[in-house]
């Protein structure tokens, strides 16, 4: 099956076989985009050594193999659990991998990162039990309202108007603008971005699921090629941008608008963070990969990798800072019901809403 002329040739005349003729490419829960470089054979192989292929960069199988051994792709192995990684992930590797063993990134990642709707790491399940607290305490405020009386009228006409809210005040904020054109450029340089990666995200994670042998899900999934890079970096930069703008705009006092509430500041400014510590997390990686193609178009964190440069147990340290990164995403997440953030939830609800009333009150 793997050759097709097997019983006319003799075996040294064989072409050697592609994995990816029979086995589909991992999707993005097991690769999660950190093992696009990596062949094959470099983990799956017996008894095999990984290492750097200097001229593309690829961590393959070293090609020492145990005398008698069968040729190559003969001798691919299945591994269970965490015994496999380990094959690369220990301190002192000179691969560009990290020492601590890290998971997939799961749904808490999802607004930002390409991930999957995987909850495995600690992090993600205490945040998201924290924020299920929160949203089933507003849940019970929420419902112990009075009931609007109800006409029993139903309008037909309603679909229109709702979709006119859902893309002029949902999605372009036209309300925040008319009311204060500057607080809306500050919250568009954090929505978009976030909308942006969300988008990207989701679409990637379609095609490593459905389509992962296609070069455009290799693309989406590879963090040094050019495009993403670039994207990443570049929407990154515009929230960072955007909490800056906003915590300077409050601190002056010009962040109150009458009609507005004044801005969650602490929230704003963990978003902040967690923006910056992406950055030097990207530029920890970058370095530790020894500066793969296409990484420099990913512009902050190729900034960032120089600067590290020369840097001592990089493959020790990335693990540490890629957990602080996870822990304050996770606070941020769990913090929202708790917050002037829950608007990020409330706000489209309320804006749908508005727009049926306004249907119904004109039936």
């Amino acid at each position: 099956e793997c050759h097709e002329k097997a019983a006319a040739e003799e075996h040294e005349d064989l072409p050697l076989v592609d994995c990816r003729q029979c086995h589909a490419p991992h999707d993005e829960k097991v690769i999660h985009d950190a093992h696009t470089r990596v062949a094959c054979t470099a983990c799956h192989q017996r008894d095999g050594i990984a290492v750097v292929d200097p001229a593309s960069g690829e961590v393959i199988f070293g090609g020492k193999m145990l005398a008698g051994q069968n040729p190559l792709p003969h001798q691919m192995v299945l591994e269970k659990g965490d015994a496999l990684c380990r094959n690369c992930h220990f301190k002192g590797n000179d691969l560009g991998a990290s020492s601590m063993i890290l998971p997939a990134k799961g749904i808490l990642c999802m607004p930002c990162h390409v991930a999957t709707f995987s909850i495995g790491d600690r992090v993600t399940v205490f945040s998201l039990l924290i924020f299920a607290v929160g949203m089933s305490g507003l849940g019970v405020i929420w419902l112990s309202g009075a009931k609007s009386e109800s006409s029993g009228h139903r309008c037909r006409s309603g679909l229109r108007p709702l979709m006119v809210a859902m893309v002029t005040d949902v999605l372009f904020i036209k309300r925040l603008y008319r009311l204060s054109p500057s607080r809306w450029v500050i919250h568009a340089l954090i929505y978009y971005p976030i909308l942006i990666r969300l988008a990207f995200g989701m679409m990637a994670l379609g095609l490593s699921l459905f389509l992962p042998e296609t070069e455009l899900a290799g693309a989406m999934l590879d963090k040094n090629h050019p495009f993403r890079a670039l994207l990443f970096d570049l929407t990154g930069l515009m929230i960072l941008t955007g909490a800056t703008a906003a915590l300077l705009r409050s601190k002056k006092g010009r962040g109150m608008v009458t009609h507005l509430p004044a801005p969650g500041l602490a929230m704003t400014a963990l978003l902040g963070l967690i923006a910056l510590v992406g950055f030097l997390l990207e530029g920890l990686r970058i370095a530790m990969t020894g500066w793969p193609g296409g990484a420099h178009y990913a512009f902050m964190g190729y900034g960032v990798s120089l600067l590290v440069n020369g840097m001592t147990g990089i493959t020790n340290i990335y693990g540490y800072v890629w957990y602080v990164h996870a822990v304050l995403a996770g606070t941020f997440g769990a913090l929202i019901p708790f917050t002037r953030m829950i608007h990020i939830i409330t706000a489209p609800v309320v804006l749908m809403a508005d727009a049926r009333s306004a249907v119904q009150q004109n039936h």
